[in-house]
């Protein structure tokens, strides 16, 4: 071989032939999972309801602790319910709370201020005041 000739990295052909091995690996494994599950026995199937008996009904009706004539039989969550929405109304108060803030003396909240401050846009930096109509812009 000459020196002014560019000789290929040894390390190259390894490299290709080595990145195919995932791809193999790839497709015996779904090959085998395939295999698998279309050869899994499922069983006998689930018994049903009763042919009159409305399953979204008896869910609103056991959440309730309601007895109905169709329903299908189960235990109550109206306790489970109520506390529930009482765990969720708290966290609304606090996350209401903690949006709003007190700024000398006065309640600034997220989305509004009365004062002369500009929402941050930067990081946390306020943003200069955009000038009035009475103030005059330099250009």
């Amino acid at each position: 071989m000459s020196g002014d000739e560019e000789e290929r990295p040894p390390s190259s052909d390894v490299d290709a032939r080595a990145r195919k091995w995932p791809g193999i690996a790839a497709v015996a494994l779904f090959v085998v999972l395939a295999a698998v599950f279309v050869g899994a026995p499922f069983g006998d199937p689930a018994p049903g309801f009763e042919g009159d008996a409305g399953i979204m009904a008896s869910i609103g009706y056991s959440m309730f602790n309601i007895d109905a004539p169709n329903a299908v039989p189960s235990e109550g969550f109206l306790v489970t319910f109520i506390l529930i929405a009482v765990v969720l109304d708290a966290a609304l108060d606090g996350a209401v709370m903690l949006a709003s803030r007190e700024d000398e003396g006065e309640l600034t909240t997220a989305l509004r201020s009365e004062g002369e401050r500009v929402p941050a846009t930067d990081g946390g930096r306020p943003a200069e005041p955009t000038p009035t109509d009475d103030e005059e812009v330099d250009d």
